[in-house]
């Protein structure tokens, strides 16, 4: 193998951009192709001889020449997933033939004719652009886990209320467009963890969706708390408690302490764990309507 093409060893494939930002020529390409050193494994895109790059979301979207796309998308942007991966899921044009036999079984292929704004250059890999991977994500997801995700691209700054909403809007009458406008009503920029945003759906299913999100609570004038959800009427907060939260003992101090000044200044106090919402979410309408009747 040439000098040139070590640098590409850790990902085994290199695009032809890239070879020639590293400053080798087309002509080298082809002399490199004629004697192994590389392989033409697609239009522009070429692999190390000896290198078996798996088939990741870098290979299968440079290979393939397709865009990473829905919950793929959402963990290449970095944001939250409520559950690992067990597919990689890429977006082809409806008109291509190809089915990426050869990619494995892991990748889940989607047809659509994407607009240029709809996708984006990030880590050298075309991904589809925050605001699609939203809507693309609200259409086809479960309820909880598509407000959990659009919840995730506004805390990480990739998107805003308003960019969603008003893309939700316009929406033409098709599949999929009541979903999107619903979890455009219940989506929360103010959200901030995915809990939240669980048990957020979860109350709304069960008719007990709270009036304020990220609630701050005052006594005599003075900061008592800010609260994750609060019937300030009946000066009633449901708290959702996260593990990852609790990194020591000093948080899980603070978070008692805050609990207490709340019970002090005369509110309820409701703390449910992502077990509770998860696995139990009758025991959480149970007891949040059980408070709220008893006020």
């Amino acid at each position: 193998m040439g000098e040139h093409f070590e640098r590409f060893l850790e990902t085994g494939f290199f695009t032809r951009r890239a070879a020639i930002a590293a400053g080798i020529s087309d002509a080298m390409l082809r002399r490199s192709a004629r004697h192994g050193q590389i392989a033409r494994i697609a239009r522009g895109v070429y692999v190390v001889a000896g290198t078996s790059p798996p088939p990741g979301p870098a290979t299968v979207a440079l290979g393939w020449r397709v865009v990473v796309s829905y919950q793929s998308a959402v963990a290449w942007w970095d944001a939250d997933l409520i559950a690992p991966l067990e597919r990689l899921h890429v977006t082809a044009p409806r008109n291509r033939g190809r089915r990426l036999a050869d990619a494995g079984d892991g990748v889940r292929l989607h047809r659509a004719d994407l607009k240029p704004g709809d996708v984006c250059l990030v880590r050298g890999v075309p991904v589809t652009s925050p605001l699609r991977t939203a809507l693309d994500v609200s259409r086809s997801a479960s309820l909880e886990e598509a407000v959990a995700i659009v919840d995730g691209l506004f805390r990480r700054g990739l998107l805003t209320v308003e960019e969603f909403r008003a893309a939700a809007a316009a929406v033409p009458p098709a599949p999929g467009r009541h979903r999107i406008q619903l979890v455009a009503a219940l989506v929360d920029p103010a959200s901030e963890s995915v809990l939240e945003s669980l048990a957020r759906v979860l109350l709304w299913r069960r008719r007990l969706r709270p009036p304020y999100t990220q609630f701050v609570v005052r006594s005599r004038g003075r900061f008592v708390a800010r609260v994750d959800f609060a019937w300030p009427a009946l000066r009633l907060a449901l708290e959702c408690d996260g593990f990852e939260f609790h990194s020591g003992r000093a948080t899980f101090r603070r978070d008692r302490r805050r609990w207490t000044a709340l019970a002090r200044a005369g509110w309820r106090v409701v703390v449910v764990t992502w077990a509770d919402v998860v696995s139990d979410p009758d025991y959480v309408a149970g007891t949040v309507a059980e408070m709220l009747s008893a006020a």
